[in-house]
């Protein structure tokens, strides 16, 4: 099974943890995964597939 992995840190996320996960609000292709860390400190993330860019 593959790790679930943070769009924006690249860290591992944990079931336990505090995460979502949503469609790219451009290209809706592609799953963004954001930990609870990121969401908490409002990291940036990047969709790799259109190069969207978020809070």
């Amino acid at each position: 099974m593959k790790a679930t992995r943070c769009t924006s840190c690249h860290s591992s996320i944990s079931p336990q943890e505090n995460s979502v996960k949503f469609q790219c609000p451009s290209c809706g292709e592609f799953t963004i995964w954001r930990c609870e860390s990121c969401r908490r400190f409002s990291n940036r993330y990047t969709c790799p597939n259109c190069g969207f860019e978020g809070p």
